[in-house]
C-alpha cells in the first residue's frame, strides 16, 4: 500500500506546472506590452531644425526582426530644408554597412508623419533626410534626424 505522501507529491507537481506556464506566458505578454508602454526615444535633430521633433520606438518582432516605429511632428516641408527636395526618406545603416532606403516619411497638413518598418538588423543608425524623390539610392542631403539603435540581441 502506498503512503499518503507518495500520492500527494505527484499531485502537487501537477498543480505547479500550469502555474509556471501561466507565469511564463504573462512574462512574454508583458514584454510585448512594455514596448508600447515605454516612452519613445527622442531622435537627435540637426541644428537647422529647431522646431522639429522626432521619436523612435524599437522592439523585437515575433520573427526576430527589429520593429521600428518612427514619429515626427512640427517638421517643415522638405522643400524648406533643401529646395530640390519633395519628400523625406528614412534610412537604416547597419553597423559596417551601407545606408538603405526603407521608405518615405510623408507629412500631413499638420506637419506630422510616421513610418513603421522591419529590419533584420539589431545594431544600426536610423536617419531622415530630405530628398528629391522617394527612389533615392543614397542620401543627397544631411539628416534632419538621426538615432543609433543598439538592440539587446
Amino acid at each position: 500500500m502506498k503512503s499518503r505522501t507518495s500520492i500527494v507529491r505527484p499531485l502537487a507537481y501537477l498543480a505547479v506546472v500550469p502555474a509556471i506556464a501561466a507565469l511564463v506566458g504573462m512574462q512574454l505578454g508583458c514584454e510585448k506590452l512594455m514596448f508600447w508602454r515605454s516612452k519613445p526615444q527622442e531622435m537627435h535633430s540637426a541644428a537647422g531644425i529647431p522646431a522639429g521633433e522626432g521619436t523612435v520606438r524599437v522592439s523585437t518582432a515575433d520573427n526576430g526582426n527589429t520593429k521600428v516605429a518612427l514619429r515626427v511632428k512640427h517638421l517643415a516641408p522638405p522643400s524648406k530644408i533643401a529646395p530640390d527636395s519633395t519628400v523625406y526618406i528614412v534610412w537604416i545603416q547597419p553597423q559596417g554597412g551601407d545606408k538603405q532606403n526603407v521608405g518615405a516619411l510623408v507629412l500631413n497638413k499638420d506637419l506630422e508623419g510616421s513610418l513603421d518598418t522591419l529590419t533584420p538588423h539589431h545594431r544600426f543608425l536610423i536617419s531622415v533626410t530630405p530628398e528629391p524623390n522617394s527612389q533615392a539610392a543614397q542620401p543627397s542631403h544631411e539628416p534632419v534626424f538621426s538615432y543609433s539603435v543598439e538592440s539587446n540581441k
